[in-house]
């Protein structure tokens, strides 16, 4: 991923989270529907889900962390923390925190945005609309240091 390609991501996360930080005003939309509603749900997420996982083992960059997963169980957990994240009532997530599930992994900031890339081209594949692609973004990213090893850094990053 290209440098300019990460200062947009940082840059549109920063506007995501300063924006989210003001509490919305409920009085006028009392029934405002989830991000997970406004993405089509459960079965859109799993299809989302889905083309992930393809990304991810088609992805230079990742795919060799994939490769000794077992497809079913990872897509069930992507599922179910996609799901809960973006406001899903009836889904449970059953997996670890991210900073468990990802501990001693020594994942690099090149190998997350890789990450961040396949998830936003999957939420494109599926027509997806910028607002709740942002919003996936900023979910994406609030998580970011539970992920990344920071003592890590990468020759990519550094041209």
């Amino acid at each position: 991923m290209k440098i300019k390609n990460l200062i947009s991501i940082f840059i549109a996360a920063l506007f995501l989270l300063a924006c989210s930080s003001e509490a919305p005003d409920t009085s006028a939309t009392p029934t405002a529907k989830s991000l997970y509603e406004r993405i089509g749900g459960k079965e859109k997420v799993k299809a989302i889900v889905e083309d992930i996982w393809n990304n991810h083992a088609k992805n230079p960059i990742v795919k060799d962390r994939f490769a000794g997963s077992d497809p079913s169980y990872v897509k069930k957990r992507v599922f179910e923390i996609f799901a809960v994240a973006t406001g899903a009532t009836d889904v449970e997530y059953k997996g670890m925190d991210m900073k468990a599930a990802h501990k001693g992994m020594n994942i690099n900031e090149m190998e997350f945005n890789a990450v961040v890339d396949d998830v936003l081209a999957a939420c494109e594949m599926h027509k997806m609309a910028q607002q709740e692609q942002n919003e996936v973004l900023a979910i994406l990213w609030s998580v970011r240091k539970d992920i990344v090893n920071s003592h890590i850094i990468t020759d990519t990053l550094v041209n």
